[in-house]
Parts: C-alpha cells; structure tokens; sequence
C-alpha cells in the first residue's frame, strides 16, 4: 500500500512538473511573437463619405385619402357592385368573392396541417427503430466445429472391385435435420466460411433463403453450401452463395427450389437458365438413380457421393440453442433488420432521419400559419368602401365578360372587353405604377400626399413632423411636405437601397403636400430628406474585416497602453456595399488595432506600428 501510494504522489509531482514546464515553454514562445497594428485612420471612412446614399430617394404623389383593394390573387371575384365614376359612400359594398373557393381552400390548408403531422408521426417512429438496430459488427459468429479426425492416407482395397448397387436405397440410420428459412444468425452443419470450407446449411425443398441471410454472407465475403434434401434425407443438389459476387439491388428472398425441377422417378434434375439465380448450382444425385412406380428406388452408389459429403449425423452436437432463441415461428428477424448496417450506416440513417423531421416540422409550423390565416380571412366575402369617395378604377367578375346584373343604387357593371386591372392605357416604356395592381381605387377629398421608400435603419431620420424636399420629374415643380406617418408591415428590400445592408427591410413613409396643384395623382417625384439632427461625430465606417462578431457582438483587437494586444467590443450599425461596417462607439480614429484572425492573434502578444492596410482578394 505504501508502494502504491508513492508511486501516485511521484506521477502527481511530474505531471504537475511537466504542466508549469509546458506552461512555462508556451509563454516564453508568445513572448518572442509580434503583431503589427496599423493606425484606425489609415483605413477608416467618416459617415460624411456616405450621406450621399440617403441624400435622394424616389416617390410618388398619390391620394392623401385614398382606399386601394387589391384582390387576393387565391380567391375569385364572383361579382362587383360598382364602376369608375360612381360615388361611394362608407359601408358600401365593392365586391364579393365566391366563398366557395375560399372554403374550399381552408379545408385544404387544414388537410396539409394534418399530412405534416402524420408525417413527422412516422419518421419518429422510423428513428426509433432506427436507434434500436444492432450494427453488423456485433453479429454473433457461428461455432467453428472441430476438425473430424481423418486417416493420413486413404483407406485402399487390396483388390479393386466394381461398385455394388444393392436393390434398396441406403437411407441413413438417422434423418438430416434441415431448416426451414436461412436467416442470418444461423449455425452451419459445419466449415468455417472459407471458399475451401464453406459453411454447410441443410435444407428441405421448402427452405426460405431471407434477403438479410444473403446481405450478410455476401457483404462478409463468405461462402455457404446450401445442401437441399428429398423427404427421405437424401441429398439432391446444392447451391453455392456468398464471395461478394453480388450487388444489394440483386438481393432479395428466394426458395432453393426456385427455378429448379426434379423428376424423382427419372432422377433428371434440370434447372431454368432464364430464372434469376442466387449462386451457383450443383446437382448431387446421380443421373441413373431411379426411383420405381411402387415407391422403391434403388440406392446411391457410394461412388456417387462428393467428396466433402459428410452425415449429418455425425455434426449433431454443433447445434446450440442459439437458433431457438431466435426462432418464434415467423420469418421476421430479431429487430427486424439487425445486423444488417454497419455502425456508420446506422449512424448515418439516424441523423439523415433527424434532418427530414427538421425539415417537416418547418413545413408543418409554416402549414398551421397559413391555416390560421385562411381561417382569420375567412368572413361573408364582401369587400366595402372604407371611405366616401369616388371610384377611380374598378376590375370585373371572374369567369365572366359583362356583369349585366344590378342591384341597388350603387351597383353597376363594367365594359364588356375589359379584363381586370386593366381599364387605363399603359405606356409600355414608361415606369409601372405601384397601383398596377390594384383591383379597385376610390380616392376621397383631402388634396395629395407623397409616399417614398426608406430602409429599416434610415427610419429614425423620418420620424413623424420631419421634413422633405419634393420634386417632381415631369414638371420640375418643387414643394417642402411634412412626415405624416410610416406603414407599420415593410414593403420589402429592392434596388432603391442598393448601396446599404441587403438584410435591410424597406418601408413605405407618407408625407403631407396639402391642397398643392403643382403634383398630379401617379407623377414621380424624388424625395430628399432634411436632417434636423446633426449626424453622430464618434460615427465611422471600418472595413468589415477587420471587425469580429462573436454571437450578436463585435470586437476588435487593438493595441493597449502596454503595447500588448487586448480584446476590446465596439457598436456596430449598418453594413454598406457588404464592405465596410459603421461603428457607432468603443473605437476612435487614434486606435491602432491588427487584423483579427491568426493563431498569433491574441490577448498578450506584443504589437508592432505598421502603415501597411490587409485586404483581401478582389475586395474592390
């Protein structure tokens, strides 16, 4: 015990010896490295060099009390109650959609929800036996038999003499016991495997070969004598499987006397060439044994039997109980398919399952959303006017040329060559209207208003009672409009903002011009914005690469009043032309920081100035 006790204290002491001795080596290593850092204002850009990008944006005039409806492009318009040039008042009804559509459409996104779900309810079921498969490698190994005791030299007579067919088969004393299905956890009447030693299966005219039972012998490489027996426990003729030969498309279950026919009063055994074939065939029985009209047949010459035969009998005590443990009356297999897939195979099944269960409940969260919105869009199907006015542009009725019918006052129809959405002449070089798709327009009084495009990170700069420049392209007529309002749903990212972060939604913004005759509803005007608030002077603009996210921040490496680098976190805003990031604090132009990617990079090491800026290929 004193021994043992010793001993551990003596691996603590050079354990420990040997950790402050790597630790030691280590920082004596960092202290030989240098990193150069470069100047912050050698490579920064000031906001200044980028207010050039939010100085125009593009507007339109329109109705400053105006309703629009634009159709739901899934349902029908079964009828439309007015038409250009009516007066409308609120409350009165536009158009109607076919509800049949719509009812028809919600029982379909509800039977999605339902598919998805029954889905995803068999691929966990599929995962799980997927976790419960037995790798091939822990396949149980058949008993290899002893070696039978053989005389050195063959037993010769002194006299040849001609082989003797006695009157009477020779039967042996005792049946060979065969099985029914070959299955892979099968124990051989003996051989180990090998092509010189096979392992011998006995069968019965009957006998089930599995597709796992082929799957295993072929992909181990093994060979198997699959010897098929009469009823009389006489051997007929046997089929060699196994060596790899065969490729998995070709496996599949199959009876040893597929495609095999045996005549047991001629004793011809023939075999069909155009039958799909497993392994190699082999017949046993001697062509002139016969089998008589009374049921006697005469025997088998003893020099008819092959080589290798050996009685069954004799191999009695290689059977175990381990076929039984498998053996519940079915074809099935333990597990059904164990120690079919290797270890990897299994492993890879599983997370490709996981994967596709990822996947269907993303559909299935996406198949409920939609659900619930036909649900929450589902009501009587009229469309009303939401204000007095009058009806600018109208569509017409699905399905239907004319709509003849009128009922009430404001009820009307619309011309019968006119398809919906189309009731103006369009220049077809000229810019398309952001009403071009509008089913129905009624503008009320109120004068107009300009409605222009900003990105999510310009918003703080059009805050309602802010002012814009307004001018228009066609007439060159200018006026100043007051910030009325943004829409609270963006409209959606495009090339207005082309020079900011693409991630960046874009949002519609209305401005009031009043009771102005210089604009016309549908001219387009640029818009520019007049800053009230003085831009912020810690703001500017660093190449992205020299700033690191770490999860939802950003840092810096810089060079400390030591001289030695440290880690230091900065604000960052937007991100312009996917280069350069605007860093609103925790950096100043005096800073000098290094390029933060390297196995030197890191807290400690010694900096060195440097002028020289990194940038990577084709960075311009």
């Amino acid at each position: 015990m004193k021994k043992l006790i010793i001993f551990l204290l003596c691996v603590c002491i050079v354990g420990t010896g040997g950790f402050f001795g790597y630790r030691k080596y280590k920082n004596s290593q960092d202290e030989k490295k240098v990193v150069d850092v470069v100047p912050v204002n050698l490579m920064a850009q000031t906001a200044d060099m980028f207010m050039y990008t939010s100085s125009e944006m593009q507007g339109e005039i329109v109705s400053a009390n105006s309703q629009k409806v634009r159709v739901d492009t899934e349902k029908l318009v079964k009828k439309v109650f007015v038409k250009e040039g009516d007066e409308v008042k609120k409350g009165d009804t536009i158009l109607e959609y076919d509800m049949t559509v719509v009812e028809l459409e919600l029982a379909q996104k509800e039977n999605q929800v339902k598919v998805i779900e029954q889905n995803i309810k068999m691929a966990n079921k599929e995962l799980a036996e997927y976790r419960n498969y037995q790798p091939s490698e822990n396949a149980p190994q058949p008993e290899e038999p002893d070696e039978p005791d053989y005389p050195e030299e063959p037993y010769i007579p002194d006299e040849p003499a001609d082989p003797v067919i006695p009157d009477e088969p020779v039967i042996p004393e005792e049946p060979v016991e065969t099985v029914d299905t070959v299955k892979p956890a099968f124990v051989p009447a003996s051989g180990t495997g090998t092509k010189d030693d096979p392992y011998i299966i006995n069968c019965n005219e009957k006998t089930k070969v599995t597709k796992l039972f082929m799957n295993r012998i072929d992909s181990t490489g093994k060979y198997a004598h699959l010897n098929v027996y009469d009823e009389n426990s006489r051997l007929m003729y046997i089929w060699i499987v196994g060596g790899g030969s065969l490729k998995d498309k070709d496996l599949t279950e199959w009876c040893v006397s597929d495609g095999v026919a045996a005549d047991k009063k001629t004793g011809f055994i023939s075999v069909d060439t155009s039958a799909k074939h497993y392994g190699l065939f082999s017949v046993a029985m001697p062509e002139d044994y016969i089998e008589t009209d009374d049921s006697s047949a005469d025997s088998m010459p003893e020099d008819y039997l092959p080589d290798d035969y050996e009685d069954p009998s004799d191999h009695d005590d290689f059977y175990t109980d381990y076929e039984d443990e498998y053996d519940d009356g079915t074809d099935e297999q333990p597990g059904n398919m164990d120690y079919v897939y290797s270890r990897s195979e299994i492993q890879k099944m599983i997370a490709d399952k996981q994967s596709e269960i990822k996947g269907l409940e993303i559909d299935l969260k996406g198949a409920k959303m939609e659900y619930e919105n036909a649900k929450k869009q589902k009501s009587d199907g009229k469309v009303v006017a939401a204000i007095d006015g009058v009806v600018k542009k109208i569509g017409s009725a699905s399905g239907s040329d004319t709509d003849s019918d009128t009922e009430g006052e404001n009820e009307g129809s619309v011309e019968d060559t006119e398809d919906p959405g189309m009731e103006f002449e369009e220049d077809p070089y000229g810019e398309e209207s952001s009403d071009s798709d509008v089913f129905a327009l009624i503008e009320g009084a109120g004068g107009v208003e300009v409605r222009f495009m900003v990105s999510e990170l310009k918003l703080p700069q059009t805050a309602v009672g802010e002012t814009v420049n307004v001018m228009s392209w066609e007439t060159g007529a200018s006026a100043v409009a007051e910030i009325t309002g943004t829409d609270s749903e963006p409209y959606s990212y495009d090339n207005y903002n082309w020079g900011e972060n693409p991630n960046n939604s874009t949002y519609y913004v209305h401005a009031k011009l009043g009771e102005s005759t210089d604009f016309s509803v549908g001219d387009w005007v640029s818009v520019t914005l007049n800053q009230t608030q003085s831009q912020d002077s810690d703001s500017l603009y660093m190449p992205i690469h020299y700033v690191r996210q770490e999860g939802g921040d950003y840092y810096i490496m810089k060079a400390g009043k030591d001289n030695k680098l440290e880690k230091a976190y900065v604000k960052a805003g937007q991100v312009m032309y996917g280069s350069f990031i605007e860093i609103t604090g925790g950096l100043s132009m005096s800073d000098r920081i290094c390029f933060p990617y390297g196995t030197d990079v890191k807290e400690g090491i010694k900096t060195k100035d440097s002028t020289e800026v990194l940038y990577p290929e084709n960075y311009y």
